[in-house]
């Protein structure tokens, strides 16, 4: 119930702003939710399509603003990962937003798999911020970075704002969206989760054995 308030309270205030000044404020807000602010970014989406729903702004500028706003907060992380390696969580600034906890299993999610888990991190709310800086620190091409977030993006942000959007007259049925959404974001990445698993199971079973080298008397 908490959350919920908190959300309808950041909407509320969001959709009191329009033109210049709403886009500045959405950009700045998704920046920070970039660098692990504990505020829903998917709610600051939302918010955005409602400013587009109720006129204050158009709907293909809320997406390029908040599709930019996305890109610069992970691709900031990213790069200040990779400018300063494993001691950028030293940092008192970042010490308490990035626990040890949080650090850990990101990091082992990306040596596993890191262009895997790099598209799939923008759905994971909790651990999508660690992810991204560990990215930079363990060294994984800005290229490949860039190219699976971006494209991550393209298909997270045009949903929470059109969604916004089109619930625009009605917050309850906007919050309502944004959880239903939600759901369907993480049931989605779980059975994408379970098909990649599958087919790399199937894939290395079909590989042949290297027996090593023939030796010429069996032969």
């Amino acid at each position: 119930m908490k959350e919920i308030s908190f959300s309808a309270k950041l909407i509320t205030l969001l959709s009191g702003f329009s033109g210049l000044t709403a886009y500045g404020i959405i950009i700045g807000i998704l920046f920070a939710c970039g660098l692990g602010l504990p505020v829903p970014e998917d709610i600051t989406l939302i918010a955005a399509g409602i400013l587009a729903g109720l006129g204050k702004i158009s709907l293909s500028g809320a997406l390029i603003v908040c599709f930019i706003g996305v890109l610069v907060g992970d691709a900031f992380l990213f790069f200040l990962g990779r400018r300063f390696g494993a001691k950028i969580f030293n940092l008192p600034v970042f010490r308490s937003i990035f626990t040890a906890a949080r650090i850990k299993k990101a990091e082992l999610k990306i040596r596993n798999n890191s262009k895997f888990i790099c598209f799939t991190a923008r759905f994971l709310p909790g651990l999508r911020a660690p992810i991204y800086l560990s990215s930079g620190v363990l060294g994984v091409s800005p290229a490949t970075f860039l190219l699976l977030d971006g494209f991550a993006a393209l298909i997270s942000v045009p949903i929470w704002v059109v969604g916004g959007y089109y619930f625009a007259e009605n917050l309850d049925e906007a919050l309502e969206f944004a959880a239903n959404a939600q759901m369907t974001f993480l049931i989605g990445i779980v059975v994408f989760v379970a098909t990649y698993l599958v087919y790399r199971k199937l894939r290395s079973s079909n590989k042949p054995k290297d027996n090593g080298p023939i030796d010429p008397s069996k032969a």
